[in-house]
């Protein structure tokens, strides 16, 4: 399965400003940013500064084919918690979890934290990525397409999809992170997936700190 992981300014002087702003880029060779257009550079840095900090509650909804909820499960996790009890399931299909599930469920996120996710900086080959040619229309957004790197182990075709990274055009945090399809393709031997699309949207949680995740 594929899962992943998205104002409008009125002052012309501050549209002006902010233009040149996002095509200037990270020329420091020492940074991981080196070549990285500043405001992407700078919006990337606050979200994984504190994106470890964050506990929170995640509710995750599954759908048949004919829209109908399939399956669905309330959990929160506790980053200042030994990893083998940082998620605690509290609901599963509206209803409250058995041992079994809980610790099924326990289990199966350790595992998968101890196994490693790709991040976010590794999925996204940022020093390639590109101003989208019109910003017209973005309010106060600035919208930078990023092509997305092959994931070692994995037949996910990156070349399939367009990435789309939404960030504030004033404060240059994360807003909105869109990936679509760009063709068909095969993802088995007898499935061929003809559309596809996925959002990751951000929210400030607190002044001080870089937005959280808020909406898969």
């Amino acid at each position: 399965a594929m899962r992943l992981f998205f104002s409008v300014l009125c002052s012309a002087v501050l549209l002006a400003t902010c233009a040149r702003a996002a095509d200037a880029v990270v020329d420091d060779p020492l940074d991981p940013f080196a070549g990285v257009p500043a405001p992407l550079a700078a919006a990337l840095r606050s979200f994984g500064r504190d994106a470890p900090r964050w506990a929170y509650t995640q509710r995750f909804v599954q759908y048949d084919r004919k829209g109908r909820e399939d399956e669905s499960w309330i959990a929160r996790f506790d980053p200042s918690q030994h990893y083998d009890v940082q998620w605690t399931l509290l609901e599963k299909n509206g209803q409250a979890p058995t041992e079994g599930q809980q610790k099924k469920f326990r289990k199966e996120r350790a595992k998968l934290e101890q196994k490693g996710r790709v991040r976010l900086g590794e999925a996204l080959d940022v020093k390639r990525a590109v101003l989208a040619p019109d910003q017209s229309a973005a309010g106060g957004l600035l919208t930078y397409e990023v092509p997305l790197r092959p994931i070692e182990g994995s037949k996910f075709p990156p070349e399939k999809f367009q990435v789309f990274v939404r960030i504030d055009r004033e404060k240059h945090v994360l807003r909105a992170i869109d990936l679509k399809l760009r063709e068909r393709v095969r993802v088995a031997v007898i499935v061929n997936v003809k559309a596809a699309d996925a959002r990751i949207e951000f929210v400030d949680v607190l002044a001080d700190a870089g937005p959280a995740i808020a909406k898969i």
